[in-house]
């Protein structure tokens, strides 16, 4: 399932992932608040570190005005980075998820918000919200296009991009995403099915792309104002079984989808 929803914003900073991780949050909470903390554990809970069965993405207009000028991160802590100003245009918010359940109570749930404080300076007024057409995958391959920049890492963190070794690349997209798939076809307690084989990701037409993201959680531990992450971006093939990449073109592709890394489009 996936749906659409334009806001209309003066502006919006280069850090801006964490604030609509909050707004699904908040849209989650007021339809279904047992869900949302279903959703959102305790971080203390063995539960908080599985993977979310949804991705987003944020499209911008193309007629945006980039100036570098000082924020706050959620009032806490000042920095100067880019922000985007849309004159005489909007925001669309897109969100895709496996899970007609949370599809349901953020749907529900955005209608009723109406509006989402994002800074002390900066309100998202909803204009529209949209239920999108989904693509049915029915072969053993389909060629995706990225809304939001995939994120593999190793063990240790380091990135891996696929327009390097593409062969250990492959091998770290397959455990990464045989552990993704046990996480979110979980039912209870019980772990869920993992790969139903090997993917192989085959690039088309694919760059790497730097990607600025904040967390509370992130500058509290280390004082720094933000991390960066090596990604990638563009066309490509994947194979693998259809109900797999079904999957993985409704919960995102990669690391973080949660957080607003890995949105796709097949074409």
């Amino acid at each position: 399932m996936r749906i659409k929803a334009n806001f209309h914003a003066p502006k919006l900073p280069i850090l801006y992932r964490h604030r609509f991780m909050a707004l699904i949050k908040d849209a989650l909470n007021r339809s279904d608040p047992d869900y949302k903390k279903q959703l959102y554990p305790d971080k203390n809970s063995s539960f908080s570190k599985k993977a979310k069965p949804f991705t987003f993405s944020v499209s911008m207009p193309p007629a945006k005005i980039i100036k570098k000028e000082k924020f706050f991160l959620e009032g806490d802590v000042e920095v100067e980075e880019n922000v985007f100003y849309f004159p005489k245009s909007f925001l669309s918010f897109y969100v895709s998820s496996s899970n007609y359940q949370f599809m349901v109570n953020l749907y529900n749930g955005l209608l009723e918000m109406k509006e989402f404080k994002f800074s002390d300076d900066v309100s998202l007024k909803l204009d529209r919200v949209f239920m999108l057409n989904e693509k049915k995958i029915l072969g053993d391959e389909a060629v995706f296009k990225t809304n939001s920049p995939i994120l593999i890492e190793d063990k240790n963190g380091k990135p891996l991009l696929p327009i390097d070794d593409l062969k250990a690349f492959n091998a770290h997209f397959n455990a990464i995403h045989d552990g993704i798939l046990q996480d979110v076809r979980a039912e209870g307690n019980k772990k869920g099915q993992g790969l139903q084989r090997e993917l192989e990701l085959i690039p088309l037409k694919l760059r790497k792309q730097v990607v600025k993201h904040t967390l509370r959680g992130f500058r509290e531990k280390t004082g720094k104002p933000y991390m960066t992450f090596t990604c990638f971006e563009g066309c490509f093939k994947l194979k693998g079984d259809p109900r797999d990449l079904q999957m993985l073109y409704q919960i995102g592709i990669g690391l973080r989808t949660g957080q607003g890394f890995g949105m796709v489009e097949a074409i």
